[in-house]
This record gives C-alpha cells, structure tokens and sequence, in this order.
C-alpha cells in the first residue's frame, strides 16, 4: 500500500472513529434532556389536576354546608365531582385516569380513545410517592404517571398519560440525518484527503526519485524540495548527502587516477632502465667489441643498475612511511636546520649557492629523520632549479595566527601553474629532461615530503612562478 494510502485510510478511519461515536452520543444526550423535561412536565401537570381537584371539594363542601338539610360529602358525590370536573375539561393532548381504592374506574379518557391496557405497573404506587412508566402502544409512545389521591379519606389513583411520540421521532430523525451527513462528509472527506495526502507525499517522491537517479549513477542530482517542514529537512540532509557522496566518488575517482598514473610512472620508469640493460648485456654477449666499448657499456649498465636501485629504496620509503606509526617528539627546528645545511655543503659548493638560515628558536613535535628526509628533498629540489650563485633561504616563523611555518625559498626556473598542483604525485617532474640532466630525479621527493608532513598533521603548501623561483611552506597548526 502506497504511502499516500495509508494517510487517507488512516484518515477516514480517525474520523469515522470520532465523528460519529461523538454525533451518537449528542443525539442521546438530548433525548435524554427532552425525555426527562417531559417527565417533569407531566408530574407537574399531574399536581395541577389533583390540586384542581382538591380545590373542587372545597367548594363542593362549602356548597353542602350552605344548605341546612342537604347531606354531607360521601363518596358518590365525591365520585361525580371528579367525573364532572374532567369530563369539563374537554379535548387535551392528555388523558386522565382516576381508580378508587376498589380498583374501579371513577374516570378515564381511555374508554373514548383506542388505547387499552391490561397490566398497569405504574399503578403500583409507593406512599407519597410519584410513578411513571413509558409504554409503546401501536406506532405511538406514551408516558403514564400515576399519584396517589385522598379525598375526604378515600383513596384515590390519578394517571396522566402523555403522547411522547415526537421525542423518540426527533431522535431517530436525527440519527437519520447523522447518517446522511455523514455519508456526504466522508464521500469530502474522500475526495479532500485524496488530493491532500497527494500533495503531502508529492515532495517524498521526489526524493524517491532523485535517489532513483543517484542510485543510476548521476551524483550531481539534488532534490529540490524548499519547505522548511520534516520533508524539507530530510531533503536538505539529503543533499548534503548527495554532496558528501559525490565527493567522495571524485575522490576516488581522483585516487584511482593516481593509482593508475603511478603505476603507469612506475612501469615506464621500470622500463627504460631495464631496456638499456638488456641491450647493453645482448650487445656484448653476442658481438664483439674493443675495449672502449666493453668499458662504455659496463658504465651504462651499471649507471641504469644504479637508477633501478635509487628507484627501489625511493618507493621503499614511500611505502614504510604510509604504514609506520610514528612517535613524534619536541624537537628544535634552529638544530635541524643547522645539521641539514653542513649535509649540503659539497652540493652547495658546486654551483657556489648560498644557504641562508633565519629562525625565531621555534620548536615543533617531530620524527627529526624524517625531517631530515623532508627538508633534504626540499633544498635538493631548490639547488637543482638555482643557478649558479643564487641564494636559498631556508627560515622558520610564526605568522599572524601563531602557527609554525617552515619554509624553503629559492630563486630559481620556477613550475608553470599548471603543473603546481600534480608536483606532489609520486614521478611526476615538470621538467623531466632538466630533471635528468640534474642527477636523475624520479619525481619521488615531493611524494615523499607530503606523505612527512601528513605523519606530523601539518600542511604543505606551494607558490611558484616561472623565472621568479618558488617557494615551499610546512604549517604546523599548533
């Protein structure tokens, strides 16, 4: 069952559940209240009839007493004064009833009147007390109330019967009319919350379908959902998602790329040393050759053997470094500096660069070999890009946000900027012929320093422009 389903159903069930319970009882409770204003209407209109009774003897007996010779008030007289007060009082909504206490009838409208009775439980009359019953007779409901009488000591049972009909007829046309009611506002109701749980569902589809799309392989597919309710929120969460993921795959799109490059690198760096060695071992094993020649190709051999090991220990450093977990101590970068800089003396000698060193006695935690390591590829890069006599400025600092900056700068070729930002993957060399003609770099070195600079959480950043030199920064965020 579809989610929009769902909400109609569980709609209209809640309003069924309500809506008619709650309409039922109303219906009652007003039936109620005009049943028992009708109850206490008619005991009213019964005492009315007995007090006009009673008032009624005392004229009679007043009327005896005038008259010296007449008798005194008997119970015939008695007898016809009730048949004829209410004999007098003509066609009424109401019927009257009077028993003695021989349980024969002095009065009664029913003998006019189709109703007939057999069983008369109200008669049944606690003292002083008032008794009524309803009763259906044929289509009609009545009300009977029955009252205990005394007039000059004789016992009397006054009943006042009430047609009550309209009561219970007002009910069931009510409960009538509740019911087309509430056919006519479900059959709304139906078609309202139709559209409405359409509508509220609408937006859920469309993150459905948007997931569809990203799940076929478009990550850059956002939902475009901007209500500001649980939908919106979960929409916007889902972006943001959609972000993180799509990120993530450039990434590793990104790695893979590398990955494959590296191993591309790797192969061709591989090969053209291992070609010159076959050929050179091929050429002596099958001809012949003098002296020069034998002494020329061992040299190749061994040049291209030397290569293919430097190639080895270089990718054996890179490899350790990704796996070591390293133990980082407080070290001081103004002894690191001064250690590196006597290790560059021969080198620095042969194109006569200076190497200037400005500290402010900073100190940082360190694995100092492995610094040693890092600044070393740093000022060998920077005395490879020098001309003869320049200068390199090898300093530490704090900058304006008292992080730690180690920084080489020299003055040499400089990277054009399309290259600065592949110089830190592993046999990448902006210039592979200078590079070569400098001592045979294998593109490592940087690839090195960021792996050095990722043990120690620091970041590496690079500028450079071509003729003006470059400059390599490590910030220590500490």
């Amino acid at each position: 069952m579809k989610f929009w389903q769902r909400i109609f159903l569980c709609t209209l069930i809640i309003f069924e559940i309500f809506f008619v319970p709650a309409s039922i009882y109303l219906i009652n409770s007003s039936f109620e209240l005009n049943l028992n204003m009708e109850i206490r209407s008619g005991i009213s209109e019964q005492d009315r009839f007995a007090n006009s009774l009673e008032s009624n003897l005392y004229l009679l007996k007043v009327q005896k007493s005038s008259t010296p010779d007449a008798e005194g008030v008997g119970k015939a007289n008695i007898d016809s004064m009730i048949r004829t007060y209410l004999d007098n009082l003509g066609e009424q909504d109401v019927y009257l009833d009077v028993i003695d206490e021989k349980n024969e009838v002095v009065f009664s409208h029913f003998k006019n009147n189709k109703i007939t009775l057999t069983n008369r439980e109200e008669l049944n009359i606690p003292s002083d007390k008032v008794n009524y019953i309803i009763r259906d007779l044929g289509e009609k409901t009545y009300l009977f109330i029955a009252k205990n009488m005394y007039l000059e000591n004789n016992h009397y049972k006054l009943s006042y019967v009430k047609d009550i009909s309209s009561v219970y007829e007002n009910r069931q046309d009510l409960l009538s009319l509740l019911i087309k009611l509430n056919a006519l506002i479900s059959a709304i109701l139906v078609i309202v919350t139709i559209i409405m749980s359409m509508y509220i569902v609408k937006p859920i589809n469309k993150l459905i379908q948007s997931t569809r799309i990203i799940a076929g392989g478009n990550f850059s597919e956002r939902v475009m959902v901007k209500s500001k309710d649980e939908i919106g929120l979960l929409a916007e969460n889902f972006n943001m998602m959609a972000v993180d993921v799509e990120d993530k795959v450039n990434q590793l799109k990104r790695s893979s790329e590398d990955k494959q490059r590296f191993i591309d690198n790797l192969v061709h760096e591989l090969r053209t040393p291992l070609t010159s060695i076959i050929g050179y071992a091929d050429y002596l094993r099958t001809n012949k050759y003098d002296e020069e020649t034998y002494i020329n190709s061992l040299s190749f051999i061994y040049e291209e053997g030397k290569r293919l090991e430097k190639l080895t220990f270089k990718l054996m450093e890179l490899i350790v470094l990704r796996k070591e977990d390293y133990e980082l101590k407080k070290g001081n970068l103004d002894e690191l500096f001064v250690e590196i800089k006597h290790s560059f003396i021969p080198k620095l000698n042969i194109k006569n660069i200076e190497l200037e060193i400005s500290t402010e006695n900073l100190s940082v935690f360190m694995d100092k070999d492995l610094m040693k390591i890092l600044l070393a590829n740093l000022i060998d890069n920077a005395i490879k890009a020098s001309k003869n006599n320049d200068k390199i400025l090898l300093r530490s600092y704090r900058d304006t946000e008292s992080r730690i900056i180690l920084e080489v700068k020299d003055t040499g070729i400089g990277i054009p900027d399309d290259d600065i930002n592949k110089v830190f993957e592993p046999f990448f060399m902006s210039d592979k012929s200078r590079s070569r003609a400098n001592g045979g770099g294998l593109g490592l070195g940087l690839s090195l320093c960021k792996e050095i600079a990722n043990i120690h959480d620091a970041e590496i950043r690079i500028e450079s422009k071509l003729g003006e030199g470059t400059i390599i920064q490590l910030v220590f965020h500490c």
